[in-house]
């Protein structure tokens, strides 16, 4: 694992350190001043010969290591858009009857299949709003699944329930973000860290205080610091309280979801090193969710890459890092900064904002923003008329251009030459709908001097402005149903497992470029 994790971020050497006595509590982190003071941590070993009094090292079914640990297939979680008496009502005059009941559904995870094997940290990366901390409060059962399967040890936590799930959730527990706001402001942190074994019923109030103390120092906190508040304590040491409490009741399974991107990137260093030695002594699985990669370099096993409900590639560590077969992985590899004054340009921009997840695009979810959508097979022509086109066509959906004529459409985007045969037909037509010399364009011109105007975004408030509206609409629906919605990346969902050219793990990437 040491081996695997030599290519992240430079460690700073506070496995062993914990903070002083002489801490004021003023909120200064201690840990970011090196401390002269070292732990002898307890190995696995001794850890396990312990384990009889805090709960049994892998209770119910044992799951060697590198096995998988927990499965997740087909799961699902969607949301209810609206509310209320009305909600899910719409009227649409131009259908009989004009009521229609039906709710619109926010598919933040949608069908999402992977496992997580016994001692390893599976990184979860993706834009805001991908679904990453709704997958990971989904595994937990925090939030309903919609549909899937949750393996967890063999068995299914979706079918549990009562006191069968509130048992179970000993095993599996969750480093939430905000490490201020997910502790207690009136509780102490020994209080804290006791509550989830006073919940299972573990040990006395003398044992759980021992304990409590035990995993503060193992944490890299001062047993001392067992009777101060949160307030008194930093980011990163309140972190580290997150981890004990999460540690507290022995689990096998935590989900991190962003578990230091609240924190300064010294303390960050410090927490990732705590966290992996804290893997090793307590046999433990993460999943863990962040933004940054190069976190999710330095303390991952495996990555999965995540984009609008789906998961789109999952590798070993360094075959996602050196051989990304995803263009939005790629992009997103990209995008990592370069520390060179040198380098100029944008880096890793992607076209077009993310799809709604009410109405996300059919086949390749990525297929709207994916700078090498594959052309349709029906059509023939060269890769550059098919760039020429995709650039044409994205353009008009976004109305990212000023009104042109037809002739001035014709060399900005194609160089003076449209593609041949059908394809230039259709081109051809979508330019006279969008053209400032086509015949609804006439109309705003004549509108526009007799005092009527159009709003922002071609939201016309003028009978010739609504008829440009009509025409852009028309070349939209006219080019996506032509070439976008005939790609193979519109029509297939795509799926396909390659062979790595790093390590022997399999490689899934969802993309039709590997058909």
């Amino acid at each position: 694992m040491a081996a695997a994790r030599a290519n992240g971020p430079t460690e700073v050497n506070t496995m062993s350190e914990r903070t002083s006595g002489t801490d004021t509590g003023t909120g200064a982190d201690t840990n970011a001043n090196a401390s002269t003071d070292t732990d002898t941590p307890s190995d696995a070993g001794q850890f396990a010969s312990e384990a009889g009094q805090f709960g049994s090292e892998m209770s119910g079914e044992t799951v060697p290591y590198g096995e998988p640990l927990v499965e997740i297939e087909g799961l699902k979680k969607y949301f209810d858009q609206s509310s209320g008496l009305f909600s899910g009502v719409s009227v649409d005059t131009s259908q009989f009857p004009p009521i229609s009941v039906g709710e619109e559904r926010v598919k933040a995870v949608d069908d999402v299949t992977f496992d997580i094997r016994r001692g390893e940290t599976l990184g979860l990366v993706g834009e805001s709003g991908c679904g990453k901390s709704t997958l990971g409060r989904t595994i937990l059962r925090l939030l309903e699944p919609t549909a899937g399967r949750i393996s967890f040890k063999g068995e299914d936590l979706a079918t549990l329930s009562g006191e069968d799930l509130r048992t179970k959730r000993s095993e599996i527990q969750m480093i939430f973000q905000d490490p201020q706001a997910s502790l207690d402001p009136r509780l102490t942190i020994g209080q804290i860290i006791e509550e989830p074994m006073h919940a299972h019923g573990m040990l006395d109030d003398e044992g759980r205080e021992a304990r409590a103390k035990d995993l503060l120092e193992r944490v890299g906190l001062d047993p001392h610091h067992y009777n101060r508040y949160p307030h008194a304590f930093s980011g990163g040491q309140r972190q580290r309280v997150n981890l004990a409490r999460a540690l507290s009741v022995n689990p096998d399974f935590i989900v991190c979801d962003e578990p230091v991107s609240a924190l300064d990137v010294s303390i960050q260093a410090q927490v990732l090193n705590t966290m992996e030695r804290l893997q090793d002594e307590f046999g433990l699985t993460y999943l863990f969710i962040a933004h940054d990669l190069s976190v999710i370099r330095h303390i991952s096993d495996r990555v999965a890459v995540m984009y609008l409900g789906n998961i789109v590639e999952l590798a070993d560590k360094e075959e996602l890092f050196e051989n990304p077969q995803h263009p939005y992985t790629e992009a997103l590899l990209e995008s990592i900064p370069v520390p060179d004054p040198r380098e100029t340009g944008a880096r890793g921009v992607l076209e077009g904002e993310v799809p709604s997840p009410v109405d996300p695009p059919s086949g390749c979810r990525f297929r709207t923003r994916c700078p090498r959508l594959i052309a349709p097979e029906a059509y023939e022509w060269t890769d550059e008329e098919w760039a020429q086109t995709r650039a044409f066509m994205r353009a008009v959906k976004r109305r990212t251009f000023e009104p042109m004529t037809a002739a001035e459409l014709r060399a900005d985007f194609f160089g003076g030459t449209l593609p041949q045969g059908e394809p230039g037909r259709i081109v051809e037509e979508a330019i006279e709908l969008v053209a400032t010399d086509h015949e609804s364009a006439a109309e705003v011109t004549q509108a526009g001097q007799q005092g009527e105007t159009a709003t922002d975004g071609g939201q016309a408030t003028a009978g010739g402005g609504q008829s440009r509206v009509v025409a852009w609409n028309s070349a939209t629906t006219l080019l996506l149903e032509s070439f976008a919605e005939q790609s193979i990346c519109a029509r297939e969902r795509p799926a396909y497992e390659i062979e790595p050219e790093y390590g022997g793990e399999s490689h899934f990437t969802a993309c039709h470029l590997q058909r």
